[in-house]
This record gives structure tokens, sequence and C-alpha cells, in this order.
């Protein structure tokens, strides 16, 4: 039996410092090229899309480590709480009750959808919790967190291949060190075997077109974030509800003793869930699928000097070394998509 929680943001996820300015340098550099001709409201709609991406990166960062840890404590041997899909359930139950909340606070309206057209998107997260269960089931660690890195050429060659998004050289050469950084933190002793690879590959697929889709499905339904979410997280959770048997020992959890602090800690997941799940929608929509998995990378390094300092995790020269040749990469992607942002204005910076 293997436990694994998922993070939303897939893994999972998209590095915050330099995309987040990336994104405001973007506003500011068309803004103080343009004032002269762009309307007032257009100028304000601009800074109000630079805020929103700040507050939606910052919101996934701080959510998404903060859940990791919370998860980490709950499925100890003190909570004793060892049932990963069932709490992956919980958090979208959560993350629904929360959109009807606040649809009939006025927080948002609420917009009828196809179900047919949000399955797709419903399918791919599903799916991406199977796989990498399936993944960590046949293979180590180190090849199922080598696998979440294998997202990010995934997506590049998806978008190009069926959505005709490609990225610049210097695009392009940014993620070369970005995925070798975290490759070389998370290197241990791979273990892989055949049936172990083609879950892996699954787990690559599904957890790419979940963060593709993430944006995609936005536009195409013409939904906010929480819109969408009213619909995916519900169905989500019916789906894994169907594949928890195989992963969770179901007759355990009924015996599980629900004591006042366990389901205390359950519940600050699900808010910490809602935040992933929310800020990720609003991310990816507000920037991209590649942004959103580079800040996934900037996470994982959250993550091991979180662990360092709270539970006293090994931080070694191996992942010291890494995370400086990731954040590296996290640079030189910031300024191509600045200089990017300087082409598009003018030539000016």
């Amino acid at each position: 039996r293997v436990v694994v929680f998922v993070n939303m943001s897939p893994p999972g996820s998209e590095a915050i410092t330099i995309n987040v300015l990336q994104e405001m340098q973007n506003t500011v550099t068309e803004n103080s090229h343009h004032t002269h001709t762009k309307p007032q409201g257009e100028t304000k709609a601009q800074e109000t899309k630079s805020g929103e991406v700040v507050y939606a990166c910052a919101l996934n960062v701080t959510c998404s480590v903060s859940v990791i840890f919370a998860n980490k404590w709950l499925f100890g041997d003190i909570m004793g709480f060892h049932f990963g899909t069932c709490l992956t359930i919980f958090h979208f139950i959560f993350s629904f009750l929360v959109c009807i909340l606040l649809a009939k606070l006025g927080v948002f309206k609420f917009k009828k959808l196809a179900i047919r057209r949000v399955l797709p998107i419903c399918y791919a997260f599903s799916g991406y919790v199977v796989f990498n269960n399936l993944s960590l089931l046949y293979n180590s660690v180190c090849i199922y967190q080598l696998a979440k890195i294998a997202c990010t050429p995934a997506i590049v060659a998806i978008e190009a291949t069926y959505y005709g998004k490609t990225v610049s050289r210097d695009v392009a050469k940014a993620l070369v060190p970005t995925c070798v950084g975290v490759a070389i933190a998370v290197y241990s002793d791979p273990q892989v075997s055949t049936v172990g690879l083609f879950w892996a590959g699954l787990a690559i697929i599904a957890n790419s077109m979940y963060t593709i889709w993430g944006q995609t499905k936005q536009r195409e339904l013409g939904v906010e974030p929480m819109q969408l979410l009213l619909y995916q997280a519900p169905l989500s959770a019916v789906l894994l509800c169907l594949c928890m048997p195989f992963f969770d020992d179901v007759p355990e959890l009924l015996r599980y003793q629900y004591k006042f602090e366990r389901v205390g800690l359950i519940l600050l997941t699900c808010v910490l869930g809602f935040g992933v799940n929310f800020s990720f929608f609003l991310g990816v929509g507000k920037t991209s699928p590649l942004t959103m998995n580079l800040l996934g990378h900037f996470k994982t390094f959250c993550v091991f000097i979180g662990g360092y300092f709270l539970f006293g995790d090994s931080l070694g020269l191996q992942k010291v070394v890494g995370g400086l040749i990731t954040a590296s990469g996290l640079v030189m992607y910031g300024n191509a998509k600045m200089a990017e942002a300087a082409r598009k204005s003018g030539g000016h910076v």
C-alpha cells in the first residue's frame, strides 16, 4: 500500500520571485511606454492584473508548502492518518462547499456549464493522482521526483504540438539549468522497472494536461477560477472515490478515531488545499502553464528549507548545489521573459 498526497499545483506544479517580478515588469514596461495613448481604464486593468499575479503566486507557494508540512504531521505516527487519496477527496469536497458559500455571498456569479466540457480536466487530475501512486509503487522516490521534473519539457512539447505555442530560445535555455538543478537535488538511488516507467509516463502526461487545461478551459468556457473550481472539485472527488479502495486501506479508515486535534488538523489541510486549488486556477489563468510549473520547482526547495528548520531534515551539499543551479535557471527565465516584454513594447525596458 502506497500513500501519496498529491499537491495540486502540478506537481504536481511553477519561481515566485522571478516569475512574479517578470509579470509585474511586463505591466510596468507596457504602461511606461504607452501611458500617453492608453485609456486610464486599460492602465488600471494592467495594474490589477499584476496585483492578481502576485497574489496568486504568493498564495500558491504559501498554501502548497504549508499543506505539505501539515500532511507530514497528519501522516506521522502521532496522528496516524495514512489515507492520502481520501485526504485529497476531503480537500475537493471542502473546496466545493466553500465555492458554494462564496457564490451565495455574491463573491462570484454561478455559471452553468456542461459537465462533459469540464470532465477532461477532472480526468487529468484524477489520472495524475492514480498514476503517481502506481509510479511510486513500482519505482523509487527518486524516479517519482524525476518524473515530476519531466513535466516541464512535456508542457513545452504539448503546447507547441497541439496549441501552436512556442517558447523563445532564451526561455528554452533557461529551462535546462532549472530542471537539471532540481534533478541533482532529488537524485538518490534510482530503482526503476518497465512497468514503473509506463505509469510514470502516464503521470507526466496527466500532470501536464491538467496544468495546460487549467488555463485553456478557463478561456474556452469563459469562466473565472471559482466558476471552474465549483465544477471541477466535486467531479474530481467522485472520480477519486472510485480509485480510493485501491490505494487506501478502507477498513482501517473506517476504524480511524477522529479525535478533536485530528479533525482540526484535517480541516486545516482542507483550508490550505482550497488555497492551493483556487490559486492554481487564478495563477495559471493570469500567467501560463509553464510559469506555474516552474513555480512548482521553487516550492520544492521551499519544502527542503522548511523541512530542515521545522523537522530537522537533512539539507546536504547535493540539495544546496541543486538549489543554486535551479535558482540560476529561474533568473535566466525571468530575464528572458522581461526581454520578450521589452521587444513587444518597442525595445525598451
